[in-house]
């Protein structure tokens, strides 16, 4: 790896906010790929390419260009995974997971049919090229770990990390794909190698159960009684509200945290620089605390597409954040 790295974060096929930002960043355009002049830098992409946007064809094909060309890494992102598992029938691998039954093992409930429909849409008459899409999200790492840093789509947790190494898996194509497919799927353990909790950490992050009689409503108008957590925060010292990504009201401020809350890891400032996506980010790019970098910021909804510009530096700097509004 480079010691000068651009982060970017979730692009959701919003190819012309892509382009614009890698030009703004010194990225020259050459023979259907971007680089950085004599190769000073490098990016990472944190994953979500597919789903919600307008251009994800071309995002695709400009993302793998520079994979293939050694000018980026592309992590995967929780909607990739997502994509291999609403295509994959349950059962075909040999093995059958009860919780989503018959059909795919990403069910196909309205919600999700919607939530993918940009891809589909896209794809429609190209089942062949669609096929390709699916074997390069297959090589997509869960994770990028170096001694300087560690980025991953959603949030970084050490005991994820390490059950992943355990296996000898990084990605999809580190082995039988029926089989770890399945293991990545296999949400209450029914088979003792279930890979689920540690990728569902990586790609889609830890959550809590609210208390009795706590939620909020999502971006979706839906009720939720569960919140994703900032894992980065001492769950030993936070109230609720401060661990909460979610946006509750401070009357709740004073309620119970769950037990399993206050016990779990959370990525202190004496931890290396962490780099994610993911958590659908609203307002100016700002740091989340001197080590940690979230860089969604719902370019697909209107905000913008972000990165960090990283050299090395154990304590990140807010100055070295660019972004480009959306379209």
């Amino acid at each position: 790896m480079k010691s000068s790295i651009d982060f970017i974060g979730d692009i959701h096929g919003h190819c012309d906010e892509l382009r614009a930002l890698l030009n703004k960043l010194g990225y020259v355009e050459t023979a259907g790929s971007f680089r950085y002049p004599r190769d000073e830098r490098t990016v990472v992409f944190l994953g979500d390419y597919v789903d919600r946007g307008p251009q994800i064809r071309e995002t695709l094909n400009l993302v793998r260009a520079m994979r293939d060309s050694g000018s980026a890494i592309a992590l995967m992102g929780n909607h990739e995974f997502n994509m291999l598992s609403f295509w994959y029938k349950n059962g075909d691998g040999g093995r059958f997971l009860k919780n989503p039954g018959r059909g795919y093992l990403r069910k196909h409930t309205l919600n999700q049919i919607k939530g993918h429909w940009k891809t589909i849409e896209t794809f429609a008459g190209r089942d062949d090229e669609f096929e390709e899409v699916k074997e390069f999200a297959k090589t997509l790492p869960f994770y990028l770990e170096t001694d300087t840093f560690c980025a991953q789509h959603a949030s970084f947790d050490p005991e994820a990390v390490s059950a992943l190494k355990s296996a000898g898996i990084s990605c999809f194509a580190d082995g039988n794909f029926d089989e770890l497919i399945y293991r990545a799927n296999d949400e209450d353990c029914e088979y003792a190698d279930s890979l689920f909790r540690p990728i569902d950490l990586l790609l889609k992050g830890p959550e809590m159960k609210l208390p009795d009689g706590v939620s909020f409503v999502d971006k979706d108008g839906k009720r939720r009684t569960s919140a994703r957590i900032r894992w980065w925060v001492d769950p030993t010292r936070a109230d609720l509200t401060e661990l909460s990504m979610e946006p509750l009201d401070e009357k709740y401020k004073n309620s119970a945290v769950p037990d399993e809350v206050r016990k779990r890891y959370f990525h202190g400032e004496g931890e290396r620089p962490v780099f994610f996506g993911h958590y659908w980010l609203r307002g100016t790019p700002k740091l989340q605390c001197r080590n940690v970098c979230c860089l969604d910021y719902s370019v697909a909804a209107g905000g913008c597409l972000a990165c960090y510009r990283f050299d090395g530096e154990q304590r990140l700097d807010a100055t070295k954040l660019e972004w480009v509004n959306a379209v």
